[in-house]
């Protein structure tokens, strides 16, 4: 609707001022007929061209979901495409945007109308639609299988409840099999407002409601805390909490020193210069 409407104000502006009414500009009843046709016929044609631009854009959009591509650094623009590996392919979000591109999308929380709140099994195969505008987990065994393919590195988005904006890229980034408990490689902090926070969960396995793996002896932080995450401790770090905090439980996604509630956005990238 905001597009047809601009267009219309762009046609009637310019219909305004290509037409010449005649010199005392005071127009008989057939002019007011005429150019009220000669306008019905420029809505008429703005509409069609609108109509055409949309069925392109249905149709970029369907060849984009279908493309299947190897990494996101091929991409010029953001959307969904199918990412093909040696032994499956799926579709995946490429972000083209935020810090030069070539960016692959391994979580999102945008709504917060998706529950992270899963098992083991949920997390290892993902869950959510992967979609630009949707909440997800892309799934810790893809994840895996993406970063054995390569160098990677990895950058987190967030905006806090007070619309703060905030970001970390580390310079490596791996998630090991489910036979090693999905360990995680996280190192090198390059740049950001962020503190290197995600370093604390380097080398540590992951924890889910159902399967604990973190470094307390008597606590599991994913039963506690409702998500599954490379958790050290409880106090660090927990992109995967609840939406929103419960001062109640102290539930929620939780960034130390920057956030309650925030949107948060982990992305990784291939760092081609690196292979």
């Amino acid at each position: 609707m905001n597009l047809l409407v601009a267009a219309l104000l762009i046609a009637l502006s310019t219909a305004g001022h290509a037409f010449d009414l005649g010199g005392d500009k005071t127009p008989q009843n057939g002019s007011f007929e005429m150019l009220e046709n000669r306008l019905a016929d420029v809505e008429n044609s703005i509409i069609n061209l609108l109509n055409q631009r949309l069925m392109l854009e249905q149709l970029l959009s369907k060849q984009t979901k279908n493309r299947i591509i190897q990494g996101c650094d091929e991409v010029d623009s953001s959307g969904r495409y199918r990412l093909r590996l040696p032994s499956t392919t799926f579709g995946v979000i490429c972000d083209a945007r935020s810090f030069d591109g070539g960016w692959l999308v391994i979580q999102q929380r945008l709504s917060g109308k998706l529950s992270f709140d899963r098992d083991w099994d949920g997390y290892r195969d993902g869950f959510g639609i992967v979609g630009s505008a949707s909440d997800f987990w892309l799934g810790l065994e893809k994840i895996h299988q993406i970063t054995s393919g390569g160098d990677f590195e990895l950058a987190v988005e967030l905006r806090n409840e007070f619309g703060t904006y905030g970001f970390a890229l580390h310079s490596a980034f791996n998630v090991a099999g489910e036979d090693e408990l999905y360990r995680l490689t996280c190192s090198g902090t390059e740049a950001g407002n962020l503190d290197g926070r995600m370093g604390a969960g380097h080398g540590e396995l992951f924890t889910t409601r159902d399967l604990d793996f973190d470094k307390l002896e008597d606590v599991n932080c994913g039963q506690v805390y409702g998500s599954g995450w490379w958790f050290y401790d409880c106090n660090n770090v927990n992109l995967n909490g609840p939406y929103k905090k419960d001062n109640a439980t102290g539930r929620g996604i939780y960034w130390r020193g920057f956030t309650d509630a925030a949107t948060p956005e982990p992305v990784d990238r291939y760092d081609d210069s690196e292979g």
